[in-house]
């Protein structure tokens, strides 16, 4: 078997390793086949050069206020690489033994998060992004940071943790690949589809339409929280700006967010 015939699947980490729900999800998108899982935590410059400036303060969530350490902060990357590593493996063996045709490996590059991101996706079928939890105090890495991943040509997942929340999966709009992928994702999951679009839209025997009045951030995020979103799943669309849009919706959805390709 060539690498060709692989699907490649990549899992860029901008907080903790997936759970086993998030990466039996990639898995399912990944098809049937053999598989390729490849697993990136990126050493981020930005936090290095930061600790490298005289003075800088560092700020606990209790308070406590020490200067940065540059030697302390390297080793604290380090062992957190090595967390996430361990947790990834462990998860990734799991999953081979349902999905045999599995092949996995973790990688650790050092640079500018996004770009790093964006540079592995570039050889990769199909992205997760997992980001940091909403919670104690911590605020996830702002949406614009991935307009570029939300402009490849691929199915990008954007994985809000924890997974294993929300009642329902929602899907935007009547496309029937769109919908065929939500519809599949949703037995998977054992939850209900709703279609969420304006008047008129069509969908299938089942599938319970959610009118919006209009397709915008306000009205697609009213959509998801009244319907207890676990997962949106979008298309591309030509009749907004839908990557500003998306990176929005990152923002302001508690749910995940599966981007499709046009």
């Amino acid at each position: 078997m060539t690498a060709e015939d692989k699907r490649r699947l990549l899992v860029a980490l901008d907080s903790r390793a997936p759970d086993a729900g998030a990466l039996r999800l990639l898995a399912r998108l990944g098809g049937a086949g053999a598989l390729e899982l490849t697993c990136l935590y990126v050493e981020d410059e930005d936090l290095t050069r930061a600790a490298a400036l005289p003075g800088l303060p560092e700020i606990s969530l209790s308070g406590q206020v020490q200067t940065l350490d540059p030697q302390r902060i390297a080793r604290e990357v380090a062992a957190d690489a090595e967390s996430a590593r361990l947790a990834f493996d462990r998860l990734a063996a799991e999953l081979a033994r349902e999905h045999r045709a599995l092949e996995h490996r973790f990688m650790v590059a050092r640079g500018r998060l996004a770009e790093e991101f964006h540079r592995a996706a570039a050889a990769s079928d199909l992205v997760m992004v997992t980001r940091a939890l909403r919670a104690s105090g911590l605020r996830p890495r702002l949406g614009r940071s991935f307009l570029g991943l939300v402009r490849e040509p691929k199915p990008v997942l954007f994985v809000n943790e924890p997974w294993a929340s929300g009642s329902s999966v929602v899907v935007l709009g009547d496309g029937p690949d769109t919908l065929s992928t939500a519809a599949r994702l949703a037995e998977a999951e054992g939850l209900p589809l709703v279609a969420v679009g304006t008047a008129g839209t069509a969908t299938p025997p089942g599938v319970r339409l959610h009118v919006l009045a209009g397709v915008t951030e306000k009205a697609i995020a009213d959509a998801c929280l009244a319907e207890d979103a676990r997962l949106l799943v979008v298309p591309a669309r030509a009749d907004v700006d839908w990557p500003e849009l998306l990176v929005s919706l990152l923002d302001r959805l508690p749910c995940s967010v599966l981007k499709l390709p046009a």
